[in-house]
């Protein structure tokens, strides 16, 4: 991806004191509006939703009484940065990276959230704050909450559907040269339309890249990202493991979503890398060779949810059999 990044045309730039606008022309009242006025939040009341994905972000009306609602996420840092800095970053272009990424990823077809805006408020030098704001896919769910909220039964029954709907979004990212850099559950939206037919979006490109062209390796990776995502699912719904450690994603024992992710099989997961490999125009008809190239990919993933699901539990719920933490080693998974 070229280091010199251009503004879409269909933005503007709108500077107002300390904070920079990338915003589409025909949005950029509501923004400005939603951006700029302390008391908006307040003025909105009940009209305005906290959401939840890998953290919390809020969802607002487009305008006074409008159905259609923007989606706003701040930029925060993960992991140890996170806890030291929060959403605070020194000089860059990140925002407009992922403008970029999303902008190229909505003209090369691939199903995803439209970008409306980002804003780059400045603290202090060069340090600053920024926020992405996206336009709401209506009836969209993450793939957790879709797994939380659908009974056993019909995951059973639409599962198949679901599957190539979440091919054909992958298939076409990879094919538009798009390399996701946390390909996880929650980062795929998927919905159902009055005619039974699923369609899959990506959000969250946020330090993605757009490639030439993907090669086998970056496409394995990003799959294997995904899966990882669905065996930590599996692992917090308590499926695998006799202790009391793991639970589910709402901080109620894990039965009712073990019971879900139990419908999702080993001949589903090949059954998703099969077509994958063979959607469209085949990328390698020796699509088994690959999955043999990757096995027990999730050992040291799997020891660290241990760990840290340990360290946050009741010492006497947690502690380990013998049994049970060697059979916990040697779990292999397909893909």
């Amino acid at each position: 991806m070229s280091q010199k990044l251009k503004i879409p045309a269909s933005f503007a730039i709108v500077k107002r004191g300390n904070t920079t606008l990338f915003v589409k022309e025909k949005h950029k009242e509501s923004i400005l509006r939603i951006v700029l006025d302390k008391e908006f939040l307040h003025k909105s009341g009940n009209n305005t939703q906290v959401k939840f994905g890998r953290g919390s972000y809020l969802s607002v009306p487009m305008t006074e009484n409008s159905t259609e609602r923007f989606i706003i996420r701040d930029y925060r840092h993960g992991g140890l940065l996170g806890k030291l800095f929060g959403g605070v970053f020194l000089n860059g272009n990140r925002p407009l990276k992922e403008l970029f990424t999303s902008e190229t990823a909505s003209q090369r077809g691939v199903p995803s959230a439209e970008v409306i805006a980002i804003a780059k408020r400045r603290l202090w030098g060069l340090f600053y704050k920024a926020k992405f704001i996206s336009k709401e896919i209506d009836g969209a769910v993450d793939m957790v909450e879709f797994l939380k909220k659908s009974s056993p039964e019909f995951i059973q029954t639409y599962k198949k559907p679901v599957i190539f709907a979440l091919v054909k979004l992958i298939r076409n990212m990879h094919e538009a040269g798009i390399y996701h850099a946390d390909l996880h559950l929650k980062n795929v939206l998927l919905k159902k339309d009055s005619t039974g037919k699923f369609t899959a979006y990506i959000i969250d490109l946020d330090k993605s890249v757009v490639l030439d062209k993907l090669d086998i390796q970056q496409r394995i990776r990003n799959l294997l990202r995904l899966d990882r995502s669905l065996e930590k699912l599996r692992w917090l719904s308590g499926k695998d493991y006799k202790s009391n450690v793991p639970v589910s994603l709402d901080d109620k024992p894990g039965e009712s979503l073990n019971q879900k992710i139990a419908t999702i099989s080993k001949t589903d997961r090949i059954r998703f890398f099969k077509a994958y490999m063979l959607f469209d125009s085949a990328i390698d008809k020796n699509w088994k060779m690959y999955i043999r190239q990757y096995p027990s990919h999730h050992s040291l993933h799997k020891f660290w949810w241990r760990v840290s699901g340990l360290s946050r539990s009741n010492p006497e719920k947690g502690k380990l059999q013998g049994k049970s933490f060697l059979k916990f080693l040697f779990v292999n998974s397909v893909i």
